[in-house]
């Protein structure tokens, strides 16, 4: 066989060992997790209802409510979302999810307290018509006893542990999340959002009080809140329940 032809063939081969190669790079950057942001709500505030709710709703976005479960009416003096309002929110694609029975810390309880707060959290949601998979620690407290009773009941829970979490690879039990503070700016909690498309990583915004000031530490206003919406909305990147996550 002539030189010539030799070269030919080394030639084609090479071009179709690159091209598989390349091939190889696509499918696997086509089936890599997009970024994905999870907007969940702690203590279950009658704002989650009258004012987060519908404007999620023009947004097409829906989130993950905690909710205290012994079925109180405030938290703090402040006024709590009911039952039937949770409900409706549950209806229209919401997550529910418990934030405990009490709202005690739990890692102040003894084992029997414990054992009894965690199931009976999740009995009495589940008795009121709730889909329970997903638990908020009170004050983002865990401890590994905390942690062993919460895989006894439940898919998932988010303690306090700042970060953002590796789709490919995260502790469903230590679930990274932001929480919003009053002295957080609309653009600072973007750049959280942008860099976590860029990154394709799962952020979870976690807030508290929603209302027209910002009084407390932990307390958001509606405007600030409507423009990190628009943030989410300009930026892309696909919004789901903690539950959807899980569940692919």
């Amino acid at each position: 066989m002539k030189k010539k032809s030799i070269d030919h063939i080394f030639i084609f081969l090479s071009i179709i060992i690159c091209l598989a190669i390349i091939f190889q790079i696509i499918e696997k950057n086509e089936n890599r997790p997009k970024a994905v942001i999870s907007l969940t709500f702690d203590d279950g505030y009658l704002g989650h209802y009258t004012q987060v709710y519908p404007l999620m709703k023009e947004y097409g976005f829906t989130g993950t409510l905690f909710l205290i479960a012994d079925g109180r009416e405030t938290f703090e003096r402040r006024e709590l979302i009911s039952f039937e309002e949770a409900k409706e929110m549950q209806e229209n694609s919401w997550e529910i999810g418990s934030h405990s029975l009490e709202h005690n810390s739990l890692i102040n309880l003894s084992k029997n307290e414990l054992k009894k707060d965690l199931l009976n959290s999740k009995i009495l949601l589940e008795n009121q018509g709730f889909e329970i998979s997903t638990l908020a620690f009170p004050f983002g407290d865990y401890n590994t006893n905390v942690l062993t009773e919460t895989k006894k009941h439940y898919q998932a829970s988010r303690p306090l542990i700042w970060g953002d979490n590796n789709l490919e690879n995260f502790n469903s039990y230590k679930l990274k999340s932001r929480w919003i503070q009053k002295k957080n700016n609309p653009q600072s909690i973007c750049l959280w959002i942008q860099k976590a498309k860029i990154n394709k990583a799962w952020i979870i915004l976690d807030f508290h009080y929603i209302g027209e000031n910002k009084i407390r530490n932990f307390d958001t206003s509606i405007e600030d809140f409507n423009k990190i919406l628009e943030c989410i909305k300009n930026t892309e990147i696909e919004v789901k329940t903690i539950k959807e996550v899980l569940n692919g």
